[in-house]
């Protein structure tokens, strides 16, 4: 029984920290309203890698002065000739953002080999999300195009 409860904890532990969010770095106003150069700080970045039975990949995603740069790769481990073939999804991260209004959700490029596209694929891209705070979470998963 313990042994359940010390994997429990350990788990627990673990995905509480998956899911903190990163603040966003935040520039200094001066007199005139711009923000100071000297005031800025770095990119809080934060990073993950997943591996699943139909894609795999690591992205990047670094937050600063409420932007957003992305960057990684990811593969479908499942290439096939369309819909379900063998399982008809493009491979795609998905990041949910903490911005000043709530949260957004945004995908990166797709690996879509399924549809012509490439079974690999490397991203580098500034997000669309504007306003952001903080990361609540990165996923690997699955979009149909």
């Amino acid at each position: 029984m313990s042994g359940f409860i010390r994997t429990a904890t350990v788990a627990g532990v673990l995905g509480a920290t998956a899911l903190l969010a990163v603040p966003a770095a935040s520039a200094t106003p001066t007199a005139s309203g711009a923000a100071s150069r000297t005031g800025l700080t770095a990119p809080e970045c934060v990073t993950d890698s997943q591996t699943h039975t139909y894609g795999k990949g690591e992205i990047k995603v670094c937050v600063e002065n409420g932007q957003a740069r992305v960057t990684g790769w990811l593969e479908d481990l499942l290439p096939g000739g369309g819909w379900g073939a063998p399982d008809g999804g493009c491979v795609v991260w998905w990041v949910t953002f903490q911005t000043t209004s709530g949260t957004e959700l945004e995908g990166s490029v797709m690996a879509c080999p399924h549809f012509g596209g490439a079974a690999y694929k490397e991203f580098d891209y500034d997000s669309d999300v504007q306003n952001i705070t903080g990361i609540e979470k990165l996923t690997l998963g699955t979009a149909w195009a």
